[in-house]
């Protein structure tokens, strides 16, 4: 075996069925990059973040997007001396009635360096652009074409470029609570009342 691979292989890797559907939800909590102090814990049984830290006085949003409207897109390229690249993509769609819920999204979508935690529709939550925050972000917005469309709708992406995979997110489990509702309360408690409508 040549000596010269920089980067070992140590875990097994396995498949597991996906009984769980797919997709991503209509929650999303959203931060800006430097909002974070850095600190951070993880579950030791999943290795999923499970808490971390803002600046004193800092807060983000909650965005409720349109149900089982939207995806998440990852792609890595791996160099050859070890490093890896991943192009995170996440796409939520948002239904607006009014011009502040469209000042609300126009917002959204001019704030730099997002930090998505996206719930997906099998009970999980993944954390996008954690290292560096998004780097741009798209909207397209439509007014329907036939009578039953939806009308002011906003497609909007994000995408990014980060050393790793989107990570899970597992806030700890209090008592009578599920996971998802555990993460969904330590979220909640992070971000203001204000909410992209759907």
């Amino acid at each position: 075996m040549p000596d010269d691979i920089c980067n070992r292989i140590t875990k097994a890797v396995t498949s597991k069925a996906c009984p769980k559907p797919g997709g991503i939800n209509r929650n999303s909590w959203v931060f800006q990059f430097d909002q974070f102090t850095g600190a951070e814990t993880r579950n030791s049984t999943t290795g999923a973040l499970s808490g971390f830290t803002l600046k004193e006085g800092e807060k983000g949003i909650k965005a409720i997007g349109r149900p089982k409207k939207g995806s998440g897109q990852h792609k890595s390229t791996t160099n050859e001396n070890g490093s890896m690249e991943v192009e995170q993509t996440l796409i939520q769609e948002y239904a607006y009635k009014v011009q502040n819920d469209l000042d609300a999204i126009t917002e959204f979508l001019r704030a730099g360096g997002k930090v998505v935690f996206q719930e997906l529709a099998s009970g999980d939550i993944r954390v996008y652009f954690k290292s560096y925050g998004n780097e741009t972000s798209t909207g397209e917005d439509g007014t329907g074409t036939v009578l039953t469309d939806d009308n002011n709708i906003m497609k909007t992406t994000l995408t990014g470029k980060e050393p790793e995979f989107p990570m899970f997110f597992e806030a700890p489990i209090t008592t009578g609570l599920t996971q998802l509702a555990a993460s969904r309360a330590y979220l909640d408690a992070l971000v203001t009342g204000a909410e992209v409508v759907a």
